[in-house]
């Protein structure tokens, strides 16, 4: 600014010294001009009286005059604006040139975050190919820390429902839930993980290690104690080679191999330890991967030594390894789209209630399992995320929206066939020696799922259709009977269920409301006079044994009774201080009245007699109120 100044002073001082040297020069010029003074000298006769010449001199001396400039003198508020108009041009001209710099600068500083930007975007596609939790790799399973209290039916105060309790029984989710993948027993357990990852000596390679603990709640049902229990809970050791586009990857689970499944949605997941029917604990396997861009292929395997027959208390009885393989191929590109196909075959052991004199050949009654899954999602714009739940899910955390974006959009679809050969339960009897009944048959099970879902800016929805056919809810049982097929006489109807979950987010609140109906599964027999009982089977069996007071996913209505659909509401604040910190608040209205209250029958004095009996017209648990409130921390 200063070198400006100056130029401007300089400018000032010596314009008007220019101005003057150039009018005494033109001066100078004009008056040393000869033009009219010869030619008037040469010819004085002819301009004596002759009015022509005279008028055509003044003519040229007007043409002289008009030639010949006038000294003008400028003022010096004309020398002061044309300065100024001088250096305003000047500053115009820098003024441009500055600009234009500072474009090209912004333009290159664009070009970096452009690029930037999208290095950061193939990095993120990269890692979206990977292969996802539960289908391939186990994923890092964080340690959690779980705070749950609530009342499963606020109104009943009897074996099914303590005043305040823990909360950790999980029989009156609603089943959008339970299908989705929450659960109570999920929400109250505190998970305690130690993981490590290091180098190996091969080049391209990782090692991981996890060791993960789980503190669970059981309640005896005689005597109403509530104690904790510490058991594993999925620990692994991985290896990992990642070479340009090329994975490989191998895992192995020292205790429990529940992570080699097939199928998405929780509700129709297959092929954890509870397949195996006899006393499934330690279920050790392992697997392997190979992936090659959006593109992974597995395969896996776990074993299981179980009872080879009913074990009575503590009586020892012989064993028996029993296996299963599994198999997949799964596509995941950056459109959204994936789509998974997998298959599993699971040998279950010998059948317990079949003698193997009945058979031609003593391993046909080995029960033979496999199971065929396909699974397709296109998810259009941001990441929808999970529904609002009372807790996070059971094998993973909740998967939060993404509202980076104003509409968002993704649909689900899943189908899943089982198969399996149990005991014929059209045979008529074991004395029988006819040959046109088989001892076996089939036991074939279908179950499907589709979603239907998007978020207009901080509002989401979720709708979700399930079928699930008998067989498949008692396929682990297995069956309604254990290790028996359906009889033909049998009446048989499949579970349908529909169920609309939406949700407004405001800063760091969630607010849900859900609603459901479902139309239970039934198993229904006729006696020899013609009357009916009629089997409600609530949600999957996983095991052959009966139900008691605090998991009644089956119950035997009375004679003559028909089945009742159930509906559910339900309403949900979910907090969420971080990532790491969540806590949720949850009511819930169940109308299920395909379900007695256990009550015990009293002297005429009053006195209790210790014989109980059903009472199936208690509206406290029939028409069912629930309170839940958790805290979550995951670190």
């Amino acid at each position: 600014m200063k070198k400006l100044n100056a130029i401007v002073i300089v400018v000032s001082l010596l314009f008007p010294l220019f101005l003057i040297a150039q009018d005494e020069k033109k001066s100078e010029e004009t008056v040393g001009a000869p033009l009219v003074d010869a030619q008037s000298e040469k010819k004085p006769e002819e301009t004596v009286g002759a009015p022509l010449v005279d008028a055509q001199s003044e003519k040229k001396s007007e043409e002289v005059e008009k030639v010949v400039p006038v000294e003008k003198q400028m003022t010096a508020e004309e020398i002061q604006s044309l300065v100024k108009t001088m250096v305003d041009t000047e500053l115009q001209k820098r003024d441009a040139e500055q600009q234009k710099k500072d474009e090209a600068d912004k333009k290159a500083k664009e070009a970096v975050v452009a690029q930037e930007k999208k290095a950061k975007d193939e990095k993120g596609k990269k890692k979206d190919l990977t292969p996802e939790y539960g289908f391939i790799l186990p994923q890092f399973t964080k340690s959690s820390i779980s705070f749950i209290m609530g009342d499963d039916n606020l109104r009943d105060n009897s074996q099914y429902s303590p005043k305040w309790d823990i909360g950790y029984r999980d029989e009156y989710e609603d089943f959008y839930d339970r299908f989705y993948g929450y659960n109570n027993l999920g929400g109250a357990a505190t998970r305690l993980t130690l993981f490590h990852q290091a180098d190996s000596w091969l080049p391209n390679t990782t090692v991981n290690l996890g060791i993960s603990l789980k503190i669970g709640v059981r309640m005896e049902a005689l005597t109403d104690h509530v104690e904790t229990f510490l058991k594993e809970d999925g620990s692994y050791i991985m290896t990992n080679t990642v070479i340009g586009k090329h994975r490989i990857n191998f895992t192995f689970y020292p205790f429990s191999a529940d992570r080699i499944a097939i199928g998405y949605f929780r509700g129709m997941r297959w092929g954890t330890k509870e397949v195996f029917p006899q006393n499934a604990t330690i279920v050790p396997g392992f697997q392997t991967l190979y992936g090659y861009g959006p593109f992974s292929f597995y395969f896996g395997f776990k074993a299981h030594m179980q009872d080879k027959v009913d074990k009575l208390s503590r009586e020892l009885v012989p064993k028996e390894a029993v296996y299963g393989f599994f198999g997949g191929v799964t596509y995941k590109d950056e459109n959204g789209i994936t789509g998974k196909l997998q298959g599993a075959f699971i040998n279950k052991g010998e059948n317990v209630i079949l003698p193997d004199e009945l058979l031609n050949n003593a391993d046909d009654d080995t029960i033979l399992s496999y199971g065929i899954d396909a699974f397709l999602q296109y998810n259009w714009g941001s990441e929808l995320g999970d529904p609002i739940g009372i807790n996070s899910y059971g094998d993973r955390e909740w998967i939060n929206p993404v509202y980076d974006k104003s509409f968002s959009f993704r649909t689900r679809g899943e189908y899943m066939f089982l198969n399996e050969r149990l005991m014929n339960g059209d045979y008529l009897g074991y004395e029988n020696d006819s040959s046109d009944v088989s001892v076996t048959d089939n036991y074939m099970a279908h179950a499907g799922a589709l979603e239907l879902s998007g978020r207009w800016r901080d509002l989401r929805l979720f709708t979700l259709f399930s079928y699930r056919t008998l067989e498949y809810l008692t396929f682990d049982a297995p069956g309604v009977n254990p290790f028996t097929t359906l009889p033909g006489e049998a009446d048989k109807s499949d579970e349908i269920a529909f169920s609309v979950t939406a949700d407004y987010h405001v800063w760091l609140f969630w607010f849900g409301a859900t609603f459901g109906y479902k139309k239970p599964a039934t198993y229904t027999v006729y006696d020899a006079s013609g009357q009916k009982q009629v089997t409600v089977i609530k949600d999957r069996l996983l095991t052959d044994s009966v139900s008691n007071a605090f998991s009644r996913t089956r119950e035997v209505l009375p004679e003559g009774r028909d089945a009742l659909d159930i509906m559910f509401v339900a309403a949900n604040v979910r907090f969420e201080l971080s990532r790491h910190l969540n806590a949720s608040l949850e009511y819930r209205f169940t109308q299920d009245h395909n379900r007695a209250k256990m009550v015990e029958t009293t002297h005429s004095d009053g006195t209790g007699t210790g014989v109980f009996e059903y009472d199936w017209d208690d509206e406290e648990v029939r028409n069912i109120h629930s309170l839940f409130f958790s805290v979550e921390g995951r670190f």
